[in-house]
């Protein structure tokens, strides 16, 4: 779990909203401040590793994160994913993976690097693993995207749909069993259901299912407490860890908080971690789950000096 912790909090930190538009990329450019362009590939070299699936997952440029299978190339050794967004020179914002999860093996954080696009792990003799950078050809062909990839989301989301060097061919994005919708530039798109999302062009075609799921309401007895509380979520279907401030109800003197998703939840007294005292959870762990859906009631006290 500290790994994860870790990834999105570099997630957090490195996260930027800039779009590119869809246009003819190829793998290496001029410009030496983008590394990779929207429309090329990013290759895994899986000659080492063996993996019998390989992910991607990334927390910036287009994803958010994601854990993209990434697309075997033919009878090789070699795994490719497009990149949907420039990517700046120095970026880290991705690893590679055995499994969807976090159950199988990983990388260390990947950072993308001007004349290099495809990583390669070595693992010595004591097991350590090392990632190499190298340059393959990338010669432009038609290609779709998807992001956010395949989440579970509350109230509504925002899908991108994204078609590259698709020359005289006709770009299309389809919601469900609705008509399907021309575009030529990236497009965004805001569901508030569950929803399967299709992009075609020409042979290439990609799908994502986003699925819709109810709020946590979580509430708290804290006994004598009356002061502020505030909740620190990480992990589940949170994008990114971090404080909030819950609401005290006079009524009948509990603390509650609408979660939009799952996570694991700290209660504390302040959203700073230098200043903050850390509630004790009756009975239970100190860090539980709340899944989604779900209406979990906590008995809190403070630790005793």
């Amino acid at each position: 779990m500290k790994k994860v912790i870790s990834l999105l909090l570099t997630a957090l930190m490195a996260f930027s909203v800039a779009t590119v538009g869809a246009v003819s990329a190829s793998a290496v450019e001029e410009d030496p401040e983008i590394a990779i362009t929207a429309g090329s590939h990013i290759f895994f070299d899986n000659t080492n590793t063996q993996w019998t699936d390989v992910y991607f997952y990334a927390w910036n440029y287009g994803y958010f994160g994601d854990s993209v299978p990434m697309e075997q190339v033919g009878n090789t050794d070699v795994y490719e994913i497009v990149v949907p967004q420039d990517v700046p020179n120095g970026a880290e914002y991705f690893l590679f993976k055995s499994a969807p999860d976090w159950s199988g093996q990983q990388t260390a954080n990947q950072t993308v690097e001007t004349g290099k696009n495809t990583y390669t792990p070595v693992i010595d003799e004591t097991g350590a693993m090392t990632v190499t950078k190298s340059i393959t050809i990338d010669s432009p062909t038609t290609e779709v995207a998807i992001t956010p990839y395949s989440k579970s989301f509350t109230g509504s989301i925002d899908v991108t749909v994204y078609a590259f060097n698709t020359g005289d061919t006709t770009a299309t994005y389809q919601i469900g069993d609705a008509a399907p919708v021309t575009f030529t530039v990236p497009t965004t798109i805001t569901l508030t259901s569950t929803a399967t999302v299709t992009v075609t062009a020409g042979t290439a075609t990609t799908s994502c299912t986003f699925t819709k799921i109810a709020d946590a309401v979580i509430t708290v007895d804290a006994g004598d407490y009356e002061g502020d509380m505030y909740i620190y979520t990480y992990g589940g279907d949170r994008v990114a860890p971090g404080f909030d401030q819950m609401v005290y109800n006079e009524e009948d003197f509990t603390y509650t908080y609408i979660l939009n998703g799952s996570a694991n939840v700290i209660f504390t007294t302040t959203n700073d971690w230098s200043t903050a005292t850390k509630f004790l959870i009756d009975g239970i762990q100190q860090e539980p789950f709340v899944a989604a859906g779900s209406t979990p009631f906590f008995t809190l006290t403070l630790p005793t000096a």
